[in-house]
C-alpha cells in the first residue's frame, strides 16, 4: 500500500511525517534475567492537535505462545494477528518533535528531541535524529520514581523498509551494560485490518 501524508499536519512535524498511524506488530525481547520471550507492540502516534510535535503512545504485551512462535521473516501485522496477548508488559506515553533549532535540517538529517513517562516510573528525555525513512535516538536524562528499577540509559534504531517499521531497542538496567533488548517489526494498522490478537490481556503488570 502507497503511504499518504495525513493532512492537517504541522508543518514542524514533516521530517517525522511517515511515522504517524497506529502501528500494530511483534517481536522478541531477551536480556539479563530475563527469559527469551515473544511480544505484541501497539505504538499510536499522532499529531491530532495540530502541535509542532507528535504524541506517542506505546504498549507492549508477552505473548502465551513460546518466544520460538515469533518468526522474524512474517509481516509484523500478521505475526501481532498469530499471536495470543499476555499480560501487560510495558507502556509509555510522551512526545517527539524536531528541534526548533533544526527545522531546515543539514542535508536531510533533523535533530529529534522527545520525552516520554513509563508505567514503571521512569521520566526521560532522548535526542537523536532522523534521516529519511531512518532514526535514531538516545535516552538522554533520566528520572526515576523511588520504587522504580535501576534504568541507566537506552537507544532505538529504526527505518521503514517495504512499509513496515523495524527497530531495535538497546538498554542498560540492573546493573547490566548496554546490550540488546526488544527488536520488533510493525506495520501501518490500515495495512492490515484484520490484524487482531487471539484474546484480551490480562491484568497489567509492568515491567520496566
Amino acid at each position: 500500500m502507497v503511504f499518504a501524508i495525513p493532512e492537517n499536519l504541522s508543518p514542524e512535524t514533516y521530517p517525522m511525517a511517515w511515522l504517524v498511524d497506529t502501528w500494530r506488530g511483534a517481536g522478541l525481547l531477551e536480556y539479563e534475567g530475563v527469559d527469551a520471550a515473544g511480544y505484541l507492540h501497539e505504538l499510536r502516534i499522532d499529531n491530532d492537535d495540530h502541535g509542532p510535535y507528535l504524541r506517542l503512545r506505546s504498549a507492549t504485551w508477552l505473548s502465551q505462545e513460546p518466544a520460538g512462535a515469533v518468526d522474524r521473516e512474517v509481516p509484523g501485522g500478521r505475526m501481532y494477528a498469530a499471536l495470543t496477548k499476555g499480560q501487560l508488559w510495558s507502556s509509555f506515553e510522551g512526545y517527539l518533535r524536531v528541534s526548533p533549532n533544526n527545522l531546515q535540517g543539514t542535508e536531510g538529517r533533523f535533530v529529534l528531541e522527545g520525552m516520554i513517562a513509563t508505567s514503571a516510573g521512569h521520566a526521560m528525555t532522548w535526542a537523536g535524529f532522523i534521516k529519511g525513512p531512518q532514526f535514531q535516538i538516545v535516552a538522554d536524562a533520566i528520572a526515576a520514581t523511588p520504587t522504580a528499577a535501576s534504568y541507566t540509559g537506552g537507544q532505538i534504531m529504526g527505518g521503514y523498509v517495504e512499509s513496515e517499521l523495524f527497530y531495535a531497542y538497546d538498554m542498560a538496567a540492573f546493573g547490566v551494560p548496554m546490550r540488546s533488548y526488544m527488536a520488533g517489526r510493525l506495520q501501518r494498522q490500515s495495512d492490515c485490518p484484520e490484524a487482531e490478537p487471539k484474546s484480551a490481556p490480562s491484568e497489567a503488570q509492568p515491567e520496566s
